[in-house]
């Protein structure tokens, strides 16, 4: 019953997984190639320049597309949601400036580890920083665990904490494959946020003749252009280390099938017999029985004593 309970949790998350690949696939893919047509575009010069603003709502498009495919659903439960499966992983808030910033579950991505500490008045220079809450709160999502029983024991320590090694974490965290925070620059570290910001600059240019809104704009779009393609490198090693797991997971499985036939002949072989051949067996048995009592009672002879007992 048990192993039998253990593939049933093999089966459900070699398809979770399964699904968060073909998702990683098609993300790493589309942008992979989206991104290096892009940039014969952009190519931050001037004969490229008059696609610039056209690219930018394309950009943005392309990170909308992103967004819908990490937030794919396996059942009813978002696949990279982390541990709250009901909860949609990405959305965008609009801002009264016309702006949109990323959420996570509703928290927002792109916020910096560290903020200036409001309760030292006057303010120091450098000033004093402590660990903005927002951060920690996002972070801590990358911390959570969802653990189920895949036949490698499920066991706790002498004082009661779960071993992790016993059970098989199956919370995927989409902060994780795409990242969170902000840099020392202060540019997003997430590619969803980067392309949207990259998609903004490239929406201020002139239509005509592709002139940047202003210098900064140029500077700040080459920056975040190599960002982001910093960005899909991580997102391909992060799409192979889930590949690694998802391998286990199949391995596992195959194991635990292995294993489930072998209890199940056992069963059979005592359970479900052959009734001709047990009925056999069974008057084989008796008739060797009083076969032997036949013999015991010719080779002893009663005695007196007998008769008296």
């Amino acid at each position: 019953w048990n192993v039998e309970n253990q593939l049933a949790n093999s089966t459900h998350v070699t398809h979770k997984f399964q699904q968060a690949w073909d998702c990683l696939n098609k993300t790493y893919d589309d942008l992979g190639h989206k991104l290096a047509n892009y940039s014969t575009i952009v190519a931050f010069n001037d004969p490229d320049a008059s696609g610039r603003q056209a690219l930018g709502s394309t950009i943005q498009g392309a990170a909308d597309a992103v967004l819908h495919t990490m937030n794919a659903q396996y059942g009813n439960r978002f696949v990279f949601s982390g541990a709250d499966g009901d909860t949609v992983p990405f959305s965008w808030q609009e801002n009264a400036d016309g702006t949109r910033s990323l959420l996570y579950r509703g928290m927002k991505v792109d916020v910096p580890p560290e903020i200036e500490d409001p309760n030292v008045n006057p303010p120091t220079d450098p000033p004093t920083m402590i660990e903005n809450p927002e951060y920690k709160k996002l972070m801590d999502t990358l911390k959570e665990t969802t653990y189920v029983d895949l036949g490698m024991g499920m066991k706790e320590d002498n004082n009661g904490d779960f071993i992790s090694s016993s059970g098989f974490n199956t919370a995927l965290n989409g902060v994780h494959f795409l990242g969170g925070g902000v840099d020392e620059d202060g540019d997003p570290e997430n590619i969803l946020s980067l392309m949207n910001e990259i998609g903004n600059i490239l929406s201020r240019c002139d239509p005509e003749d592709g002139h940047w809104a202003t210098e900064q704009d140029g500077i700040d779009a080459e920056r975040m252009w190599g960002k982001m393609t910093d960005g899909l490198e991580e997102l391909h090693a992060k799409w192979m280390e889930h590949n690694v797991e998802s391998q286990f997971v199949k391995t596992n499985q195959t194991r635990l099938e292995s294993l489930d036939d072998s209890y199940n002949e056992q069963v059979v072989s005592i359970e479900d017999i052959d009734p001709a051949e047990a009925i056999t067996s069974l008057m084989w048995a008796q008739y060797s029985y009083n076969a032997a009592l036949r013999i015991g009672t010719g080779l002893l002879s009663q005695s007196l004593i007998d008769y008296m007992s």
